[in-house]
């Protein structure tokens, strides 16, 4: 598969997992000091904290297992679980500081190829 499109597909579905986290945040808050991407399910999704990449990857797969409309057979598009990190991070920290625009803005901008 082309480099540029499974980092496309990884992108969209780490989207639809975050905006469904977003949507079941109220139940997250109630556990923790704040919304779910200051808490630390954010910081092992970042990889910020003990957690090993097989814990993360087991994180994803039940996030992703709850998030309607997704498709995700247990690896990212390429199996390239560093690229879909990689768009977590993204997405926490454009939540963490809203100024940041989130990664996939690079798709609205024009004369942008995604």
């Amino acid at each position: 598969m082309d480099a540029g499109i499974a980092d496309t597909i990884n992108r969209h579905a780490v989207k639809a997992m975050t905006d469904q986290l977003d949507r079941v945040d109220i139940d997250l808050c109630a556990r923790e000091d704040g919304p779910w991407y200051r808490v630390s399910l954010a910081d092992t999704l970042m990889g910020t904290n003990d957690a090993t990449n097989a814990d993360r990857a087991w994180l994803v797969g039940i996030i992703a297992h709850a998030t309607p409309g997704l498709d995700f057979d247990g690896n990212p598009a390429d199996c390239d679980w560093e690229n879909l990190f990689s768009h977590f991070r993204a997405e926490i920290l454009a939540r963490r500081d809203p100024k940041t625009p989130p990664a996939r803005m690079a798709e609205n901008l024009p004369g942008s190829v995604v």
